[in-house]
């Protein structure tokens, strides 16, 4: 099926979703209507009865309240119809809200599938043993290091003449590098760095 005939497809469903829910609209408006003639009809027969009352016309009184007793029994059936519509104009307007729901929840679950399967256990699991790699490490070079009585200070003093020293026979041009944030570099300083870097 090509995405236009899927297309249509759902274009039909949701038309066809109105046009039942318009329907049920306009059936609803017109039972209303019904059901205001029906009354008023009600209301004038009793009238009429009374006064036939008046007119001491007993089998005519008799015969106006029947009639009237009719309308008012076609109110009650016009009233139970209407009851019905409205009914099914809410069904069809929760069924049409729960559907959007249901789809909204399946997107959302699909996105948080897919972003658990990016952040699973066995990869918080690998990332939490590296980190414990690195403390271990740390903490041993820590260990090695006050169980030969040397302070860290002077461990990185070691560690900047050994650098030094590798740049002295790599015939690299070893300078005195400025603190950062303290003395502008020169340009020499700089070729120097950019030699380093390369």
């Amino acid at each position: 099926m090509s995405i236009f005939n899927c297309q249509k497809s759902n274009t039909a469903k949701i038309d066809k979703q109105e046009k039942a829910i318009i329907d049920c609209k306009l059936t609803r408006d017109k039972i209303k209507n019904y059901i205001k003639r029906l009354q008023k009809n009600e209301s004038l027969k009793k009238e009429k009865a009374k006064e036939a009352l008046k007119n001491r016309d007993k089998d005519r009184a008799r015969m106006l309240l029947m009639q009237s007793k009719m309308f008012k029994e076609q109110i009650a059936s016009a009233n139970g119809q209407l009851v019905m519509i409205e009914d099914s104009i809410t069904q069809i307007e929760t069924a049409r809200v729960q559907k959007e729901a249901l789809k909204v929840l399946e997107q959302g679950n699909n996105v948080l599938k897919d972003l658990y399967k990016e952040v699973n256990i066995e990869k918080w699991e690998k990332i939490g043993d590296d980190m414990n790699d690195i403390k271990q490490q740390q903490e041993e070079i820590g260990n090695f290091l006050k169980s030969h009585n040397i302070q860290e200070s002077d461990y990185n003093e070691e560690i900047d003449k050994e650098l030094q020293t590798l740049m002295k026979s790599e015939n690299v041009a070893v300078e005195e590098f400025p603190e950062a944030g303290k003395t502008e570099i020169s340009k020499k300083q700089k070729e120097s760095l950019q030699a380093i870097e390369a």
